[in-house]
This record gives structure tokens, C-alpha cells and sequence, in this order.
């Protein structure tokens, strides 16, 4: 895997990558970074040419002088870093806020995204009346991330969650939680503000929708309140594959990566097979026209011929 930093006019990114043929880009959470796709970007490498990277304020990436961001600052940087790299039409896999960022990118640049991949995530932050309330309450405890700390702010965000349900939801398996610890350990304290505002403040109701393959994943142990999503977004993207992936939370790569990569390939194999088809039936139809207009020329021709020599008779 090949790791470097990819700088832009609007800043710089911490890309990893690995592979050859169709893009496929992975986008993680909020508060997390690409070491989340570690085994994604290994084993679908063989077919795509994987692309794993942090997100702006996060991980390798680090802060920026922004004031402050929303998913729309994201998908501008993700449109950037693609324009850098010169991956064309790529498919985007988001979990939870990188599901967010994929549906924003998508909705300005309908023509530069070739599928969708939705894990774990949701149209609002604020759809339902208790997403309200748990936003609200979650916007209440943000501040204690430069009072207190992260680590503080992570107890309190757990107390929370406790208040509307278990939290373990996030990750259900030592490595899932491990990872989210070490991951949100390296988000500065002003960085977590702007993150989670940002994620706060998300919703994608007045986003336009392009008609393209789309596969949406959940884990079953996932937040009620996440998963009850997963028909708006079906509702949202006509014809999408909605797959329930079990003995898996939030994280629902990391709890159960076979299952996850399992589903994620059959999407990718019937995207292709699709796509085959339609290159199949274009040919055909090149081919027919092609075919079309030398007979046309044959038939002009003759019947010129046979004008020809009606007037050419006595």
C-alpha cells in the first residue's frame, strides 16, 4: 500500500492507495480516519484501484485554519483530492459522515460518481423528533471537547447515548474499540467541535439524487436511530440494494469485515456485469446502425443507378 500526502488548494490530504482499474474510494466516519479500511483497500486492491484517506481536521491530515466546516467542506475536499489524483467517475464507500459526504458529492456532481456505497448512515441528523432531541443534547456536551477534553468528551457523549439506549452500538467488537479510541485520540480538541457541528447541522432533504446503482449496509446492532434511515435512503436512490449485515454495530466493516466484504463484492460484481451489459448492448446498437447506413448507402446507390438508366432509355 502506497501512503503520501496530496496537497491541494485547499489543503492537505494524507492519501493511501493500492491497486489498478475503476476507482474506488473509501470515506470514513467522523472523529475516525482511513486506517479504517486497512482490509477493504487489501482486498478489493486485486480488482479496483482502492483509495483510503483522512479527512480534513482528522488523522494524518491534521487541523486546518477553517472556522468552521460542514459536509459540504468535505465533499469540495474530497472533489479536489479526485482532481489531484485524476480518478475519474470513481464509486464512493462512506460509513456514517463519509455516507453523508458521498451523498453531498454526489448531489453537485452527479456526472463525476459512477456508484454509491452507504454504510452505516443517515439523510438528517434532524429527520425525526427524537434525532432532534439527540442532537440538541449531543450539541449541549460538544463544548466540553475544549473544556475538558476528548476523553471527556467521549464520557459524556456515552452518557448521552445512554439516555436514548445502549451505546455499544458504536463498535461491538476489542478491535472496533480500540480502533475508535486510538482514532479519536489524535482529533484535536477544536477540531472535534467543528466535526461534530458539522455533522450536527447535516441534512440532505434538498439534495438532488442521481439516478445511479447504489448499495446501503447497516449492521444489525446499529442505532435505532441510524438504521431507521435506511428506507428514506432506499426511497431516496430508486432500484438500491439494502443489505443487513449481522453481528455487527456502527463499524459494521470492523465487527464483521467477511460479511461486509462479502456483500460489498456482489454489489461491485453486479455493477460490473450491468455495465458489461450495457457496453454489449451499445456495441450492438453501433454495430446495427453501422450496418443500418451501409445497407441505406447500398440501397441509395442502386436506386440512382436504376434513375440513371430510366432516363438514360429511349
Amino acid at each position: 500500500m502506497e501512503s503520501f500526502f496530496v496537497e491541494t488548494r485547499r489543503g492537505r490530504t494524507y492519501v493511501q492507495t493500492q491497486g489498478t482499474g475503476v476507482p474506488l474510494v473509501f470515506i470514513h466516519g467522523a472523529l475516525l480516519h482511513s486506517g479504517l479500511w486497512t482490509r477493504q483497500v487489501e482486498t478489493f486492491s486485486d480488482l479496483f484501484k482502492c483509495v483510503a484517506y483522512d479527512l480534513r481536521g482528522h488523522g494524518r491530515s491534521g487541523a486546518s485554519d477553517l472556522k468552521r466546516y460542514t459536509i459540504s467542506t468535505f465533499a469540495e475536499d474530497l472533489a479536489e483530492m479526485l482532481e489531484a489524483l485524476e480518478l475519474r467517475r470513481p464509486i464512493l464507500c462512506g460509513l456514517s459522515m463519509g455516507g453523508m459526504i458521498a451523498q453531498s458529492f454526489a448531489a453537485k456532481y452527479p456526472e463525476r460518481v459512477r456508484a454509491l456505497v452507504l454504510c452505516g448512515t443517515g439523510v438528517s441528523t434532524c429527520h425525526y423528533l427524537t434525532d432532534k432531541i439527540l442532537n440538541q443534547a449531543i450539541g449541549l456536551v460538544t463544548p466540553t471537547a475544549t473544556l475538558f477534553g476528548v476523553p471527556e468528551f467521549r464520557r459524556f457523549t456515552h452518557l448521552v447515548n445512554q439516555c436514548f439506549g445502549d451505546h455499544s452500538w458504536v463498535a461491538q467488537t476489542e478491535k472496533s474499540v480500540d480502533f475508535v479510541g486510538d482514532a479519536v485520540g489524535m482529533v484535536s480538541p477544536p477540531e472535534v467541535v467543528k466535526i461534530v457541528t458539522a455533522l450536527r447541522k447535516f441534512d440532505s432533504s434538498p439534495l438532488y439524487r442521481p439516478k445511479i446503482p447504489a448499495l446501503i449496509l447497516n449492521g444489525e446492532s446499529d442505532s435505532p436511530f441510524i438504521l431507521r434511515h435506511a428506507k428514506i435512503l432506499q426511497q431516496a436512490y430508486p432500484g438500491t440494494d439494502y443489505r443487513i449485515i449481522p453481528k455487527a454495530g456502527h463499524l459494521s466493516n470492523l465487527d464483521n469485515p467477511e460479511t461486509f466484504d462479502l456483500m460489498l463484492l456482489e454489489f461491485l460484481s453486479e455493477l460490473a456485469s450491468t455495465r458489461t451489459r450495457e457496453f454489449a448492448v451499445i456495441t450492438w446498437l453501433v454495430s446495427t446502425l453501422a450496418k443500418g447506413r451501409s445497407l441505406m448507402k447500398s440501397f441509395t446507390s442502386r436506386k440512382e443507378i436504376a434513375m440513371v438508366e430510366s432516363v438514360e432509355r429511349p
